[in-house]
């Protein structure tokens, strides 16, 4: 799928090439990280007695709209990263969003969930920090050659 995208020029690989094998893994943290939070949105949603929320926890919402939470956010982040393997800038930014939604909704999770909730986080920090440095630098093609001075007289 990533083969498609590749563009080359005289040899030389673009800067949208590099970018998109590097979104590759943050793609498949935020499809893998969408799918738990699915299975947390169902089983929240579905079987509410299993999930309680410990007595005075500040944000204690009833547990089927903590579910609702995981499920949209967990839907968004399997879409968002599955449309990370284009490479477009504007599924990464859309990615650095849900993933910050996703930390923020399973930090607040913590207390209800707490083995699931920080996998989750550990995911999605992990994901957001490859979302951020996946741009990378390419080096500068050298003056006065249309392929980036790979090929020599």
């Amino acid at each position: 799928m990533i083969e498609a995208e590749h563009s080359r020029i005289g040899g030389a690989m673009t800067s949208r090439t590099l970018t998109s094998k590097r979104l590759v893994f943050p793609a498949l943290l935020l499809v893998v990280g969408g799918c738990w939070q699915i299975a947390t949105g169902v089983a929240a949603v579905a079987r509410g007695g299993y999930f309680t929320a410990p007595p005075g926890y500040a944000f204690a919402f009833s547990i089927a709209a903590w579910g609702w939470v995981h499920l949209v956010v967990g839907v968004f982040a399997a879409a968002v990263g599955i449309g990370l393997f284009s490479g477009r800038p504007l599924a990464r930014l859309l990615g650095v969003v849900v993933v910050s939604a996703s930390l923020i909704a399973n930090f607040l999770w913590l207390p209800i969930e707490p083995a699931w909730s920080a996998a989750v986080v550990g995911l999605d920090v992990l994901a957001l920090w490859a979302l951020a440095t996946a741009a990378g630098r390419v080096p500068p093609a050298r003056a006065g050659t249309a392929d980036g001075g790979a090929s020599r007289a």
